[in-house]
This record gives structure tokens, C-alpha cells and sequence, in this order.
């Protein structure tokens, strides 16, 4: 059983984690050329989507059932606090910096992704009642 436990775990949260060391990595590097290519605010919108539905995703221990409002909200928050600290450590990053703008984009991007998975989830639980 403890076996058992321990890979729903990693099923759970690994996503979560491999993906806050993808965005502390790509934060760590100078500059990211492919990235030039795109919008910063579309960036930082989409990476942040990303992290809030895997965010909402782990601390429900999955999607399924519907993801309670203060766990939204939770997951809304973590987002927020890691979106402040990745642009701190950007700040130490040879030609990056920190910028209010790119938290801001962070937030509309982890609302977005909450949004949408909760109207999903809606959309579900209503199909699946008819």
C-alpha cells in the first residue's frame, strides 16, 4: 500500500513540481531566445496558466471531483506568491530584471487557467448528472 500511495503522489504532484523547476530554470538564464519571438505579457499569461491549473490540480488531489472555491483561491495565492519570487531571483539574473507588469501578467494568466478549469469542471459535473 505504501507503494501505492507514493506513486499517486508523484502522479499528483510531480507535474506540479517539474514544472516550478522548468520556470525557475528559464528564469535563471540570461535571456531565452525563442522567447523574443512572443508578447511578453502572452508569456507570462500562458507559463502562469499552466502553473495554476497543475497548482489546483495537486492540492485537490486531482481534477476529479469539482475543485472547492478556497482551494481555487489557494492555488490562485500559491501562484501569486511564486510569480513575486520568480521576479526577485530574476532580479539577480545577468540582463534580466524585475517587473510589477510581468506579476501582473502572471496573475491574469492564474486566474484565466482557474476560471477556466472551474467552468469545466461545471460543465462536467452538469453532463454527467443529466
Amino acid at each position: 500500500m505504501p507503494l501505492v500511495r507514493m506513486a499517486r503522489a508523484l502522479w499528483i504532484w510531480g507535474p506540479l513540481l517539474a514544472y516550478v523547476v522548468l520556470i525557475f530554470y528559464l528564469s535563471s538564464l540570461s535571456q531565452i531566445p525563442w522567447a523574443a519571438a512572443y508578447p511578453d505579457y502572452i508569456e507570462h499569461s500562458t507559463e502562469y496558466l499552466g502553473l495554476a491549473v497543475l497548482m489546483a490540480r495537486a492540492l485537490n488531489n486531482g481534477l476529479s471531483p469539482s475543485i472547492p472555491g478556497r482551494t481555487l483561491l489557494l492555488a490562485f495565492l500559491l501562484c501569486l506568491g511564486y510569480a513575486i519570487s520568480d521576479e526577485i531571483h530574476q532580479k539577480f539574473v545577468p540582463n534580466r530584471f524585475a517587473d510589477v507588469t510581468d506579476v501582473m501578467s502572471d496573475a491574469v494568466g492564474a486566474g484565466a487557467g482557474l476560471a477556466a478549469l472551474h467552468l469545466g469542471r461545471r460543465l462536467l459535473d452538469r453532463g454527467s448528472a443529466a
